[in-house]
This record gives structure tokens, C-alpha cells and sequence, in this order.
């Protein structure tokens, strides 16, 4: 028994000594070991915790991915105010592909209600932008006067009215007649 109580004695001072701080095991001592330990645990929990939410971003991204702002919806943008129009006579031509589409186009143009001096700057170019919108829809081909791209090529087309203008802008373009008529 002696010998297993010199044993269990010498057992629990070494423990002892151990633990007890600033003791050099090694060359280094023991507190600097604690730091490393802790430092280790904080690091090694920082990685975890990043690589979760990368990992839960991309889950969560996987969905639709909008490549544009979405537009704003009808609650927001309010009533639609009342231009006063002028209406463009019925425009027909055709279309810059190879083998060319008719096209038929009769158009109102919008501007600010009851302004007279863009209605009459208006009549005064008549011939100027029936010409103008001929030649629009005649660079043209016909996969780009589709019924998806009309609000594409409204904002086109007023963009070049309004560049034409002197005395006041068009806001809007209202086609009462938009067809695309392939030759038979």
C-alpha cells in the first residue's frame, strides 16, 4: 500500500504543479498556452459562423434573381393625369428586314392638357413627325415591333419627338392602331 499512496500522492502534486500558472512546461509557459487555447477556440469560431452564412445566403439567393429595380406599384404612383392629345394620321411602311413587313401605325400624341402652345407647335410640324415616326418604325425590324416591346419603343419614340420640340415636351404616346402585317 505504500507504494500506491506514494503514487496517488505523487500523482496529485504533479496535477497540482500543473495547473498552477506561470509554471513554464516546455519553453513555453502555461498561462501563454490558455491564451493560444482561447485564441485557437475564438478563431476557429469565427470561421464556423461565417461559413454558415455564406452558406445560408447562397441557399436563400437561389431564387429569381431581379436584374432591375421592379417598377412601383399601382398604390404608390398615384392617379393618372389627363393630357390633352394630338392625333397623328394613320402611318404605314415598312419594316428594315430582308424580306420587309408592313406596318400600320396611327398614334396620339400626349401633352400637357390645355396647352396651346405645344398644340401649336404641333400642327405646325405635322408633316415633320409623320415622317418621323415612318422613318422610327422603318429602321425597324419586325421582331422589334413586337406587342412585348411597345413600351420600349414608346419611350424610344417620344425621346426623339421631344428632341424635335422647341416650345414644350410630349409626356406620353397612345396608339390607337399598332399592327405588323407580314406580306403574303
Amino acid at each position: 500500500m505504500g507504494d500506491e499512496d506514494n503514487f496517488m500522492a505523487g500523482g496529485e502534486a504533479d496535477a497540482d504543479q500543473e495547473l498552477e500558472v506561470g509554471r513554464k512546461v516546455g519553453f513555453i509557459p502555461a498561462a501563454a498556452i490558455k491564451i493560444l487555447k482561447w485564441a485557437a477556440l475564438g478563431i476557429a469560431a469565427i470561421i464556423f459562423i461565417v461559413t454558415v452564412v455564406v452558406i445560408t445566403v447562397s441557399v436563400m439567393g437561389r431564387g429569381e434573381t431581379q436584374t432591375g429595380y421592379p417598377g412601383a406599384s399601382q398604390s404608390y404612383q398615384g392617379p393618372v393625369p389627363i393630357y390633352s392629345s394630338f392625333a397623328l394620321p394613320e402611318i404605314r411602311g415598312r419594316t428594315a428586314d430582308q424580306s420587309p413587313v408592313t406596318f400600320i401605325v396611327e398614334a396620339n400624341l400626349a401633352y400637357e392638357q390645355n396647352n396651346k402652345v405645344i398644340q401649336t407647335e404641333l400642327i405646325g410640324r405635322t408633316v415633320q413627325l409623320e415622317d418621323l415616326v415612318r422613318s422610327f418604325f422603318s429602321d425597324r425590324t419586325a421582331d422589334q415591333l413586337t406587342p412585348e416591346n411597345e413600351q420600349t419603343l414608346k419611350a424610344q419614340l417620344i425621346e426623339e419627338i421631344n428632341r424635335i420640340m422647341t416650345t414644350g415636351k410630349i409626356k406620353d404616346i397612345y396608339f390607337t392602331e399598332y399592327n405588323v402585317v407580314p406580306l403574303s
